[in-house]
């Protein structure tokens, strides 16, 4: 097996075992909010309302984004992409056995 094939190997490992854990913990912490919607204010319709009145459309969607951030799922997919992407960008740079 040749090293450009094992980086290859070695991105592809990173990227599924990555992005199946990221998934996996964003799929736990949006069900454990579920479970627990309607405790916070900040879940309100009327709260919804008064952002996208105040602020925007935009302004709420990047509120939601910022919410669903926190999550550490969404952290670990992304470094997962970019060690991955990392891995595919240096086996493309290695010469072909």
């Amino acid at each position: 097996m040749s090293r450009r094939a094992l980086v290859n190997y070695v991105g592809a490992a990173i990227l599924v075992l990555g992005m199946g854990a990221g998934e996996f913990l964003y799929w736990h912490a949006t069900r454990n909010a579920t479970e627990d919607a309607g405790t916070s204010p900040y879940d309100s319709k009327v709260f919804h309302d008064d952002m996208e009145r105040n602020v925007g459309a935009f302004g709420l969607l990047m509120y939601q984004l910022a919410h669903v951030a926190d999550t550490p799922g969404l952290a670990i997919g992304v470094t997962s992409l970019a060690l991955a992407g990392g891995c595919f960008l240096a086996a493309s740079r290695m010469p072909r056995e």
